[in-house]
């Protein structure tokens, strides 16, 4: 009797963990038909929302003034609508990849120097550490590790 109720339970186990395999690539859905956690299809926004979104949250985080808000506002749009049309150019050539990457340094360090006129000194040295600790959590998640190469002391020094 209580082999037949081991082997039962061991082939109910089995089932279970059988039907709990996640499902391969071909069956799950590309990217843009997703669905978002509430269960409603994602949409792509326009730069105009995705910018006054990001002002609005940097308002609300910082409590910027109306001034502020607008000139972060045409800040963000212009941002924007300058990335998308440097995507959309890197996608038609191929060829020039350190370049593209030259000219997204450049325009980041551009826009980091006018939301530095635009923000208090107070307000931007909060901006920078909420963007260091967002940086740090986001090395936790993804997977990738700060530094890669270990020597084989700290190695024996994480396992210890």
């Amino acid at each position: 009797m209580k082999k037949i109720f081991v082997m039962l339970s061991l082939g109910l186990l089995l089932t279970g963990t059988t039907f709990a395999q996640e499902k391969t690539s071909q069956e799950r859905k590309p990217r843009t038909e997703r669905v978002g956690k509430d269960g409603v299809k994602k949409q792509t926004r326009t730069p105009e929302e995705k910018a006054a979104q990001k002002a609005q949250k940097l308002t609300e985080k910082y409590s910027l003034t109306q001034a502020q808000q607008t000139r972060l506002q045409t800040l963000f749009l212009r941002q924007a609508t300058e990335t998308s049309a440097l995507k959309a150019q890197s996608r038609a050539a191929e060829g020039a990849k350190p370049q593209e990457r030259e000219a997204y340094k450049a325009r980041k360090a551009q826009y980091e120097a006018e939301l530095k006129s635009i923000l208090t000194p107070e307000q931007y040295a909060q901006y920078q550490a909420d963007r260091k600790e967002k940086a740090s959590h986001q090395d936790g998640k993804s997977g990738k590790k700060a530094h890669p190469l270990k020597t084989k002391e700290q190695k024996k020094l994480q396992n210890s």
